[in-house]
């Protein structure tokens, strides 16, 4: 195996994370479980909370600690930086496979987590630059429009700065500098993250090299 640093810029717009945590399926499990979003009032809603909380050996302080931490916007590392993980850094590559011409591709889309070894990338960044905040159609997993009433979401983001990490091949399997323009081309044109259809997570290779 042969292993290769690389450093990417993210410039604007930057990076969003928006990532799904075990918290925020055991939050919405209790939302559901407990009746509080079928409640028109709020003080049927808070009732039909702390009934359920109060069945399932938990206190108002431990739901509050659950919404904080199913809210984290972004992966972090042990010193608190945040990180893009290696395992989306190898979606990412899925994805890039997915979209380039078969010469071009480092190896199938499928063998992408068994031939690739990634590494998370990491940021100088300890908190989030900003909140994108947008209105967006509701809509069945079908496609079929659920209202005319558009949903509010907003995401927060970094830009401007470089993230940091390496991957790692056996050049028997696959090609570096195919690899390469693979990435370079995924940087500019596919991204990394959420809302890269919005143009977010598009970064430019300023360093690739064997360590």
């Amino acid at each position: 195996m042969i292993e290769f640093k690389i450093v990417a810029h993210f410039g604007k717009p930057g990076y969003i994370a928006h990532p799904y945590w075990p918290e925020m399926a055991r939050l919405i499990d209790i939302q559901k479980q407990s009746g509080v979003n079928r409640a028109k009032s709020e003080a049927n809603r808070r009732k039909a909370l702390e009934e359920y909380l109060s069945a399932n050996k938990m206190t108002l302080a431990d739901y509050t600690a659950l919404q904080t931490a199913a809210a984290r916007p972004f992966h972090t590392d042990v010193a608190g930086l945040i990180i893009i993980p290696a395992d989306k850094v190898l979606a990412f590559l899925v994805n890039v496979t997915d979209m380039l011409r078969a010469a071009s591709r480092p190896c199938a889309k499928s063998q992408i987590r068994s031939r690739i070894r990634a590494t998370d990338w990491s940021t100088p960044k300890t908190a989030p630059d900003g909140v994108w905040q947008r209105f967006a159609v509701v809509s069945a997993g079908t496609g079929q429009k659920l209202s005319n009433q558009r949903g509010f979401r907003s995401s927060s983001y970094i830009e401007n700065f470089d993230a940091t990490g390496s991957l790692s091949i056996d050049p028997e399997f696959v090609k570096p500098s195919v690899l390469e323009n693979a990435v370079r081309d995924g940087g500019a044109n596919v991204g990394i993250g959420a809302s890269r259809s919005m143009g977010w997570g598009r970064f430019t290779v300023t360093e690739f090299v064997e360590t």
